[in-house]
């Protein structure tokens, strides 16, 4: 990756971002569990949200070592992997939504209903905020492997950064002054 790649990926702040998603994803799988515990009934839609947790802290590792040593295969990956995290976010946020306000049918859930729908609230702002940050260092990603590498190879005229492309010039001024 060239210079100005580096520069434009860590703008986004990806360490920062990175461990975001590392407390994200464990929150994600700690208040999944307790709802899992709490309500046998929507057991499919939690184990969706435990696997992504961890999907999160995994994401969120990778995220946090590009920023530490970005490569153009490191980027790659994690745009991938922050893309199909933002799926997985939506996914998991439309099906916890479908519970909201939560209702129990027995006296049992009808004592946890508060509980439930606090922590189902809960998890639905921490994967809306999961899946902004999933989008916002994708379009980084991007930006950095495309833009910024434009104008790293477009050379300059009569510019010092780029030292040959000025020696053409010097040379005709010298055929022109007789050297």
């Amino acid at each position: 990756m060239y210079e100005s790649q580096i520069k434009a990926f860590k703008k986004a702040e990806p360490k920062t971002l990175g461990a975001v998603q590392i407390v994200i994803g464990f929150f994600t799988v700690i208040l999944s569990t307790i709802v899992y515990k709490l309500h046998y009934h929507i057991q499919r839609e939690i184990i969706i949200l435990i696997i992504n947790g961890a999907q999160l802290v995994i994401t969120g590792i990778i995220l946090v070592h590009t920023g530490r040593r970005p490569s153009k295969r490191l980027v790659l990956t994690t745009i991938v992997l922050q893309l199909l995290t933002a799926a997985f976010d939506v996914v998991g946020f439309g099906l916890m939504a479908r519970h909201i306000p939560f209702r129990g049918e027995s006296y049992y859930y009808r004592d946890t209903e508060f509980l439930v729908n606090g922590i189902l609230g809960t998890l639905i702002g921490v994967l809306v905020l999961a899946c902004i940050i999933g989008l916002v260092v994708s379009l980084f990603g991007v930006y950095s492997l495309s833009v910024s590498a434009i104008k790293e190879l477009t050379p300059i005229p009569h510019s010092t950064a780029n030292q040959h492309y000025g020696a053409g010039l010097q040379a005709q001024n010298a055929i022109h002054s007789g050297n």
